[in-house]
């Protein structure tokens, strides 16, 4: 698969004139013969509740959207067929479709922890999500038909006024500053905030990479789960009463206890190394609910990795946003599904080996194993279907 950035718009060109910037439209990003995806490839994985799965059908008469959520019914889907303007939405595509895996390694150059998943999408004709913004980056690949993009060039600003009656997130209006249709190897990108559209304009299917955007709520609600459920994350403390503790005014709190909490909010700012574990393991905690759990089929043991590799298993990442490491003082930690796990310091290139490789095999592999704590680990992560095992041929 041929990488996207080439040419007057290589890699570095456009981090440094797009990327959270401006939009771009590259025009055969990809060969026209890239993709094979097809519509029962979208279906079923949009009847299986192991993924999240929505179908929004447009009403053009009084140009309203409804939105419907899975799992659904194979037949219930085949139903919608002779309609048009509906479309339907699969989020975590690359857990399934090699294609889609190798798609979002190409865009690796984004650290794992920003990256979210790729998005598929089959538009029956007219089908769209209907004018909106997304609070993130966004990468939309057209795969097969073509797909009408209207764009605005500036940020949604917070005042601007979103449709009542929909139960979805849409612009009231779109104001288009381009407009351009989308054809097969085609890729568009559009930064935070930008107004946008994309309408079908027969049969389509769309590929859409998306990015986190963490919001600092979601970072505290997970630093005071941490603090709560694993007390090595950071020690709490309790208010302790002045030495005069007496008042005549029993309605008014006083600068001591104010003064207690603002030092330990500081306290807790300034501890770098809690806040890193907190944010690392948030980061790779899936986004949605519907990560497969458990491995279904018994998976190799520590002690039996080292021969299951030899004999040409390999181990495949199932996604690269549910694994990152960071180097601390004492140890290397690496965190799968927000799970942390704890290396030696001189553990790091089997870390970046991990958390970088998309399917690791013998070759890559056999300097760590000799290491019980890199086959526990590994052990850990077939288990937890962070990595997926790919029986050899041998």
């Amino acid at each position: 698969m041929v990488r996207p950035f080439r040419g007057q718009y290589s890699l570095d060109v456009f981090m440094r004139d797009y990327w959270q910037k401006r939009p771009l439209i590259l025009q055969d990003a990809f060969e026209k013969s890239s993709f094979d995806i097809t519509r029962s490839d979208i279906f079923r994985m949009a009847v299986s509740a192991e993924f999240d799965s929505r179908l929004i059908e447009e009403d053009t008469v009084d140009q309203s959207w409804e939105l419907f959520t899975g799992p659904f019914e194979w037949e219930e889907l085949e139903s919608f067929e002779e309609l048009s303007y509906w479309t339907l939405l699969v989020q975590d595509t690359e857990r399934e479709l090699d294609q889609m895996r190798q798609l979002l390694e190409l865009f690796r150059f984004i650290p794992n922890w920003r990256l979210d998943d790729v998005q598929l999408s089959y538009a029956a004709p007219g089908g769209s999500v209907g004018p909106h913004v997304d609070s993130y980056d966004v990468f939309l690949i057209q795969l097969s038909g073509e797909r009408r993009w209207k764009i605005e060039n500036s940020p949604v600003t917070d005042d601007r006024p979103m449709r009542e009656d929909a139960s979805m997130q849409l612009l009231k209006e779109l104001h288009p500053d381009q407009e351009f249709v989308a054809k097969p190897g085609d890729m568009l990108y559009l930064p935070p905030k930008l107004p946008h559209w994309g309408i079908a304009e027969g049969t389509c299917i769309t590929a859409s990479i998306g990015f986190k955007a963490p919001e600092t709520g979601m970072l505290q609600t997970a630093f005071s789960e941490m603090t709560e459920g694993v007390g090595h994350i950071h020690t709490p403390s309790n208010f302790v009463d002045p030495v005069e503790l007496r008042t005549g005014d029993p309605g008014r709190v006083s600068d001591t206890p104010l003064d207690w909490f603002q030092n330990e909010m500081r306290r807790l700012a300034e501890d770098r190394e809690s806040l890193a574990r907190v944010f690392c393991s948030a980061m790779t905690h899936p986004v949605r609910e519907n990560w497969p759990g458990m491995a279904k089929d018994p998976v190799p043991s520590a002690e039996e990795i080292p021969d299951d590799l030899r004999q040409g298993s390999t181990y495949v990442r199932l996604t690269p946003s549910c694994m990152v490491y960071r180097e601390f003082d004492d140890c290397i930690r690496i965190y799968a599904l927000g799970i942390e796990c704890q290396l030696k310091l001189e553990s790091k290139p089997f870390a970046q080996l991990l958390t970088g490789t998309e399917i690791l095999n013998f070759d890559s592999l056999k300097s760590y194993l000799w290491d019980q704590e890199a086959l526990e680990l590994m052990q850990l992560l077939l288990d937890s279907m962070v990595l997926i095992r790919v029986e050899g041929s041998n």
